[in-house]
């Protein structure tokens, strides 16, 4: 067929024309069968029965619950350690009463997937249990290489549609099924000359939410939040003002890496928003199977090895097999860091903040600032929060994640 310059279309704007209706269809069939996805709410900063509104229809009580001051129970379940923190944020004032710290029962969760539900529930009532841990809300963080995040870019519409437009643009390159995930979009910002939105596009598996849901359920606690690791960092980072007791500026662009036992989760934000992320399969496990095989070290004294013996301020005595280890942490960190410079021309790094149980190696922020020429630090403490003079948290690097969780923005 050819086309008149004069009275038709070019190709690329019948496509475009077609794309455009196929959007509109989707709004229109959306809005009969009344899908409100303006009740959920962005980046994972939701209640965890708006996740998993199939599963449970109570809108009237979850909503009177975050009217009032409540006591929660969070968690963040790791691979290797569970971290648990009692409290509550009310009217802009975040407290901790208690803060604890148990190992997780082996083959219960896999890469933030629950495989034994039972098992692990019963873990965490005995913790609480012996802790004098008495809150009846539950909030659940965590992370998983299954949870997809993409910043893309969408035809202009109204904040009603973008759910149905952002879902419309996933299916067309994202191979997977929209009804096996929830998705939770932000707005980034505007291209005006393009008349589209920048929006940032979280879709997290719902058997994961499901698994969680369960376990709280399981546990006799109110399900009342599920989280992300990097969106329960994102809120703590705009909470407190002072990390080390030096000032801690949101404006500037940082990142964050929380250093686990199976990934290194890192975090870049700038102006206090959510930029990058991605999470690097090494960690805490990593070095440990080196030592292992290396030094023929058994596990029992693993621990007490690299207490005393990994010392990355003192090179020279260092085995080469843990340099090898870690230097491949900082190359692939680094990778990532001059990635986002390089999509973000004149934006670069000011400072670089470590927490997790991988974190507190002895001379690690020397080396990695040695290495990679961004001053970096271990979070040992942070302002704004307040914390139970009774149950002081010792290392509250272990804590970040699960303490960011409680605060639930309205």
């Amino acid at each position: 067929m050819i086309f008149s310059k004069k009275n038709d279309k070019n190709i690329e704007d019948v496509f475009k024309d077609e794309k455009q209706e196929k959007i509109d269809e989707t709004v229109e069939k959306n809005k009969k069968i009344n899908i409100d996805f303006n009740k959920i709410k962005a980046l994972m900063n939701v209640d965890i029965k708006d996740i998993s509104k199939k599963f449970q229809n109570n809108r009237k009580k979850i909503q009177s619950v975050n009217k009032k001051k409540i006591t929660v129970v969070a968690f963040d379940v790791g691979s290797n350690t569970i971290k648990i923190v009692e409290g509550s944020y009310h009217k802009g004032e975040l407290a901790v009463n208690k803060a604890v710290k148990s190992l997780t029962p082996k083959e219960c969760i896999e890469d933030g997937k629950i495989l034994n539900n039972s098992l692990l529930s019963n873990e965490l009532k005995r913790i609480m249990r012996e802790n004098s841990i008495h809150a009846k809300y539950g909030i659940c963080t965590n992370n998983s290489t299954t949870i997809i995040n993409r910043e893309i870019l969408i035809p202009k519409v109204e904040d009603e549609e973008i759910q149905t437009v952002v879902r419309f643009e996933i299916q067309q390159y994202l191979p997977i099924n929209l009804d096996d995930y929830v998705f939770q979009v932000t707005k980034l910002g505007e291209d005006e000359e393009n008349n589209k939105l920048n929006v940032r596009v979280i879709a997290y598996p719902d058997k994961i939410a499901r698994g969680y849901y369960d376990m709280l359920r399981d546990m006799e606690l109110k399900p009342h939040a599920l989280d992300v690791n990097y969106n329960s960092l994102n809120k703590l980072a705009n909470y407190f003002d002072q990390i080390n007791g030096e000032q801690y500026d949101q404006q500037k662009s940082v990142v964050f890496i929380d250093m686990g036992a199976s990934s290194l989760d890192v975090n870049i934000y700038s102006n206090g928003i959510l930029q990058f992320t991605r999470i690097i399969k090494a960690g805490g496990n990593y070095l440990d199977e080196v030592l292992i095989r290396e030094l023929n070290i058994n596990k029992e004294d693993l621990v007490k090895y690299k207490s005393k013996q990994v010392d990355l301020l003192d090179i020279d005595s260092q085995d080469k097999s843990v340099l090898y280890e870690i230097d491949d942490w900082i190359e692939k960190i680094e990778k990532i860091i001059q990635f986002y410079r390089n999509k973000n021309m004149g934006i670069d790094i000011d400072n670089i903040f470590i927490y997790g149980g991988s974190a507190k190696l002895k001379g690690l922020c020397e080396y990695m600032t040695s290495k990679l020429s961004i001053d970096t630090e271990l979070i040992e403490n942070i302002s704004n929060v307040h914390f139970n003079s009774k149950t002081p948290i010792v290392n509250i690097y272990d804590y970040i994640n699960v303490i960011g969780s409680i605060i639930r923005l309205e």
